[in-house]
């Protein structure tokens, strides 16, 4: 039988496209979850979990270190998402927070009373050691129904419908949900590859940004982020500045983060306002903003702060098309 380190160790979870709401009997619908990308590793005895960007996550979160027991025909590797359940609905702060402050070995805090961890399934890569990445989705999705016998209060496999896209993304939208993903009936799991054969659909147009200074306002509250994106070529481009949509208690906890990081110059080029009050910071920090569009001036117009991405590198915030962007 084959064994965790047979398997391959840099898969990437495939992406998706952007689009707006359509039906088509070439596709099936889902729900998007609020959480954590995340790469299951089973094998007999060990599960590990490895972000999008190849971190371990497996010490934040030791409620999932028994997901192996779930499943039949190990070694395998499921695709899915972590998130975390507050008061009916998924709670990507709490979420922040068990990565932020957990520690492997250590008994679970309040966070994890607050808000149970739940692994959603929605994909399955390896099977009995076996690639099954070739195979259309909707077998690779019975097969996940197969291999995941014993859903639990842990782990979950994603609902989807045929054909109907426009009534889930409704009903998605009414619910204040994170919107829907559209995945093409006989598309191949292309690792680490963008393609429309998978389409997230958003309520909203997000990019996300990396914190290269702030304008401070008191000495535990800003005005606003200096915000940049990375260029195809990999320059470090000013994008613009974002202040609203922040809670107090994000203002506070991203303050007190940025303010280790200060340094004397900027990291961007291409500087679009002035400087005299900036505070700049190394770009180490990502966060995503809700924006209208680009300007012709490769601005960010209408930015709106969502939230922070602890699970993306800085290097992933390229300038694109919004049309383009998807996180999967």
């Amino acid at each position: 039988m084959r064994t965790m380190a047979d398997l391959p160790q840099d898969l990437k979870p495939m992406l998706a496209s952007t689009a707006e709401p359509f039906d088509s009997p070439d596709f099936l619908f889902e729900p998007k979850w609020d959480g954590f990308r995340c790469l299951a590793y089973l094998e007999k005895g060990t599960t590990q979990l490895k972000s999008r960007s190849g971190s371990d996550l497996s010490g934040s979160f030791p409620e999932l270190a028994s997901l192996h027991k779930c499943a039949a025909g190990i070694p395998a590797v499921l695709d899915g998402e972590i998130i975390a359940f507050h008061e009916g609905r998924e709670s990507f702060y709490h979420l922040q927070q068990r990565v932020r402050h957990g520690h492997p070995g250590t008994p679970l805090g309040k966070h994890a009373q607050l808000a149970p961890i739940i692994f959603i399934a929605f994909d399955i890569l390896y099977s009995g050691g076996k690639s099954v990445l070739a195979a259309p989705l909707e077998d690779r999705k019975e097969l996940l129904r197969r291999t995941v016998a014993d859903e639990n209060q842990h782990l979950l496999i994603n609902s989807y419908i045929l054909e109907a896209g426009e009534a889930l993304y409704a009903a998605a939208v009414a619910q204040g949900r994170e919107g829907i993903v559209a995945k093409k009936r006989d598309s191949p799991y292309l690792p680490g590859k963008r393609s429309k054969l998978w389409l997230k659909i958003k309520p909203k147009k997000t990019v996300d940004a990396v914190v290269v200074g702030y304008v401070p306002k008191t000495d535990d509250s800003f005005v606003s982020l200096v915000l940049a994106q990375y260029s195809p070529k990999g320059e470090l481009l000013h994008v613009g500045s974002v202040g609203t949509g922040f809670t107090e208690q994000e203002t506070r906890e991203i303050l007190a983060e940025l303010k280790p990081l200060s340094g004397k110059k900027p990291a961007v080029q291409r500087l679009r306002q002035p400087a005299a009050d900036v505070i700049w910071v190394k770009p180490e920090m990502v966060v995503e903003v809700r924006i209208f569009e680009y300007t012709p001036r490769g601005t960010l117009r209408h930015p709106v702060y969502c939230r922070r991405r602890e699970d993306l590198n800085p290097e992933q915030c390229v300038i694109k098309s919004w049309l383009e962007k998807g996180d999967g």
